[in-house]
C-alpha cells in the first residue's frame, strides 16, 4: 500500500489574499489626485480620483512613475503637482496598509504546527518585502519568491517550482493560497498542488476554474490544513 504524502508547506499570493491591496491602493490614489488637484492640477473634483486609479489599472498597479505618465497624458506636467502627489500617495500608502484581520496569529500557528510557508507573488520581489515589513510579518515567510525570481507571472509553473526547490517539498505535498483563479488557483493545479480560493479578496469571478477548498476568511485556512490532514 502506497505511504500517504504528509502537507509540509502552504504556499500563499501576497496582495489580496494577505493583505487588502486594492484598498490601500484606492486610497492611496485617492488621496494623491486631490493633492494634484490642490497643487493646480486641473481636473473635475469629483472624477479626479476614480480617473487615477483608472489609469493605474490600465497602466500598471506595480508602475513606479505612474504619476509622471499621468500628468504629461493630460499635459500637465508639473514638479511641484507631481512632488505633492508623491508625498500623499506615499503618506497614505504606510497609513491604510495593512494584512486581513488574524494574519499574524494564523501564519504563527501554522509555523508552530511545523509547516514551511512562502510567498509566491507576481509582484517585483522589494516591493513584496516592503508590504511584508510594513505588516511585521516578513519573520514568518521561509521563501519569498517575487517576479525577478523567474520573470514569468503565474499561472506559469516556473514561480510555484521555484518555491517548491527552495521549501524543498513536493507538489503533492504543498497547498497554495490565492485570490485569483486564472493565476493561483491555475498556476497550483498545473503543477500538482493543492489549491485553495481565498473568495474574501476576490475580485476575478471566474466560475470554470475550481480549486480543491475555499475559504471567506483568512482565519479559515486552519480548517482546511485539517481537513487535508484527515485525509491523508
Amino acid at each position: 500500500m502506497p505511504k500517504k504524502l504528509k502537507l509540509k508547506a502552504i504556499t500563499f499570493d501576497l496582495d489580496q489574499t494577505l493583505i487588502d491591496f486594492m484598498d490601500f491602493k484606492r486610497r492611496s490614489t485617492d488621496a494623491a489626485a486631490k493633492a494634484m488637484l490642490k497643487a493646480g492640477f486641473k481636473a473635475p473634483v469629483k472624477r479626479i480620483g476614480k480617473t487615477l486609479f483608472d489609469f493605474y489599472l490600465d497602466y500598471g498597479l506595480e508602475s513606479d512613475d505612474v504619476l509622471t505618465k499621468f500628468l504629461h497624458h493630460h499635459e500637465q506636467y508639473n514638479e511641484k503637482i507631481l512632488a505633492a502627489g508623491i508625498n500623499a500617495y506615499l503618506k497614505t500608502k504606510y497609513t491604510v496598509l495593512k494584512s486581513y484581520p488574524k494574519v499574524r496569529p494564523i501564519l504563527n500557528q501554522l509555523r508552530k504546527n511545523g509547516y514551511k510557508l512562502a510567498i509566491i507573488t507576481d509582484a517585483p520581489r522589494l516591493k513584496a518585502f516592503m508590504r511584508l515589513d510594513e505588516m511585521k510579518i516578513t519573520d514568518l515567510f521561509d521563501v519569498v519568491v517575487g517576479y525577478e525570481d523567474t520573470n514569468r507571472h503565474k499561472p506559469s509553473k516556473l514561480p510555484f517550482r521555484k518555491a517548491l526547490k527552495l521549501l524543498n517539498v513536493k507538489p503533492s505535498e504543498a497547498l497554495h493560497v490565492g485570490d485569483w483563479k486564472e493565476r493561483d488557483i491555475l498556476g497550483a493545479k498545473n503543477m500538482g498542488m493543492l489549491s485553495c480560493f481565498a473568495r474574501y479578496g476576490a475580485e476575478q469571478k471566474n466560475k470554470k476554474i475550481w480549486a480543491d477548498y475555499y475559504i471567506d476568511k483568512f482565519e479559515d485556512i486552519i480548517k482546511i490544513v485539517k481537513i487535508i490532514e484527515e485525509i491523508r
